[in-house]
């Protein structure tokens, strides 16, 4: 039997334990808890859970130097026993999961999946230490109004060291029940904001379009003020909110206007930090710098806009090329990176930080065409590193359902198939390499893992540079060719939609059509993880395949 001790009742560091019993049970080891004050050298056959601040305190021998970062942890063998350690309670938390992995073999690689490939996996040194790449490690949600869903994507995240949920006010407000006790358990945070400022007006009473929206920030300070009392008492009805990060509404605005605009902007974010922190409130504040409407006047800084040094800065280019690196030499890549490096110093000159948002699991952003982009993801995640950027974070938005949809764009298990994306970003982000999260993702596969890992990373090559046409099509997409009145991009998309059909056209998909038309299985869980594969293989087909019929059709 083990012996499970625990030196908090700290929430996180009780679920920690709960969950080590629980899995180690599973494992066929029996396990019990126990809560203590000291410990007692003489103690043994024990594995114990605690903080590294308390773990220093201790007076017991042979005590181990451990050095972590924020949310690092250290998994420590002395004698019998085995320490897990962490920076903070969440931290213990991923100490167990990490414990479970190396030690019992347990996978986490699917939603809502536990799994134990093989055990042991190897022999625990006397001290493995963990620490994150990068601070801030999550998802943002903004329209997915599905509790159950974010449920699992917390559970699977911090089961792979996530640190941050991201939500829209308007979404918070629809969720916060059902998912705030599973983020306070696990001792992870929120940040709320997005494009949330019409629902803030409309909590307080007034009522504007998305484009007069842009001006609250450039004029009426006693409405402004109103926003921010709201946002105060949003935040003192809940401690697991960390984060304000309210986005101006999703509208570009005009060159003329853009220095005072940013200005303002960024003012009033500063004002929102000052009222949080007198009203006795531990929550941070940034701001975003984003190229709505393709301005470029609010994503890169002129010489009137200086940077704050209360408020950190969330940093979103819409409209990047996926085929490409964030270093590419494109013109607007250029300007993007260009404009990343100036906002990104200024920011660590004032001893402030800046995020990264990225659109990873975007369905929106890369289509029905939704590419795998394991290796972009991996270049992406080396820039990053090197320009010393606080975090990234991960946007997951569901596809786009049109009216004319069919019953596959309907059933298409788009939370399944952003999943890898997400994935492959949750284990770079913690200094995980390519190779190891490439062979453990394709271990569901079985025997068909090299198969379809090869499948994967060459869809990644041929499919991501549909993103390019983003800008050159915008509003629109490639896969709206409805919407496209200036087909001078035409030749162009239908060469590239073409090449797309003559390689997965030598795919059979008999045995897929046959599976979707004879079984009513709707959920992904009720598939097999190959199902699955030739099923998002077989979407992307078709979608090609009708794409290409509605541009030659123009």
């Amino acid at each position: 039997m083990n012996l499970i001790t625990y030196f908090s009742k700290q929430e996180p560091i009780l679920f920690a334990g709960e969950e080590l019993k629980r899995l180690l049970e599973k494992a066929g080891i029996e396990g019990s808890l126990q809560l203590v004050e000291c410990f007692k050298d003489s103690d043994d056959h024990q594995i114990l859970l605690i903080t590294r601040e308390r773990y220093e305190s201790l007076s017991i021998d042979s005590k181990l130097s451990v050095e972590l970062n924020l949310d690092g942890f250290a998994i420590v063998k002395q004698g019998t026993n085995i320490w897990i350690i962490g920076e903070e309670p969440r931290s213990v938390l991923y100490g167990v999961y990490k414990y479970c992995e190396m030690v019992l073999g347990y996978r986490w690689t699917q939603l809502d999946q536990e799994e134990i490939f093989q055990a042991p996996l190897q022999e625990q040194e006397e001290l493995s230490t963990f620490n994150p790449t990068f601070q801030r490690r999550g998802n943002i949600i903004e329209t997915i109004d599905n509790s159950t869903f974010i449920n699992s994507l917390i559970d699977w995240g911090v089961k792979n060291g996530h640190n941050e949920y991201f939500f829209t006010f308007f979404l918070w407000e629809k969720v916060k029940r059902y998912v705030a006790p599973t983020l306070k358990k696990r001792g992870v945070k929120v940040t709320l904001g997005g494009h949330s400022l019409q629902f803030l007006l409309n909590e307080i009473g007034i009522q504007s379009a998305k484009q007069e929206n842009i001006q609250f920030f450039t004029r009426d300070k006693i409405i402004q003020e109103k926003v921010i009392q709201k946002i105060v008492a949003i935040c003192k009805e809940n401690e697991v909110i960390s984060r304000i990060s309210l986005w101006p509404e999703d509208v570009g605005i005009g060159e003329k206007n853009a220095s005072d605009f940013m200005s303002s902007y960024i003012l009033f974010t500063e004002n929102l930090n000052k009222y949080l922190k007198r009203s006795g409130l531990q929550v941070e504040v940034e701001h975003i710098v984003y190229n709505a409407g393709l301005s470029w006047s609010m994503l890169e800084r002129d010489n009137n806009t200086n940077i704050s040094s209360e408020v950190d800065i969330l940093f979103a280019y819409w409209g990047r090329n996926y085929a490409e690196s964030i270093e590419s030499q494109e013109i607007n890549q250029q300007r993007a990176n260009h404009s990343l490096k100036d906002w990104n110093a200024g920011a660590t000159q004032n001893g402030r930080n800046l995020t990264v948002l990225e659109y990873y699991s975007d369905h929106f952003m890369l289509s029905e065409l939704f590419p795998p982009l394991a290796k972009r993801i991996d270049e992406d995640v080396r820039d990053y590193r090197r320009q010393n950027v606080a975090g990234i974070l991960n946007l997951i938005v569901p596809p786009h359902v049109k009216d004319h949809s069919t019953e596959l764009d309907k059933s298409y298990p788009w939370m399944w198939a952003q999943h890898f994306n997400n994935y492959i970003y949750t284990k770079l982000v913690w200094g995980q390499s390519l190779s190891e999260s490439l062979e453990q993702y394709f271990q569901i596969y079985a025997s068909d893992s090299t198969q379809i890992k090869e499948a994967f990373l060459f869809l990644e090559e041929i499919i991501s540079p549909h993103t390019k046409w983003n800008v050159p099509l915008f509003p629109a997409r490639v896969v709206d060719p409805e919407k496209i009145t200036d087909t001078a991009e035409r030749q162009g998309v239908v060469c590239f939609l073409n090449e797309i059909g003559k390689h997965l056209g030598q795919t059979d998909f008999e045995e897929t059509e046959r599976l979707l038309s004879t079984q009513s299985k709707d959920v992904p869980q009720s598939y097999t993880p190959t199902e699955l594969a030739n099923i998002y293989f077989y979407f992307l087909k078709t979608v090609a395949a009708r794409t290409l019929k509605e541009w030659n059709e123009k």
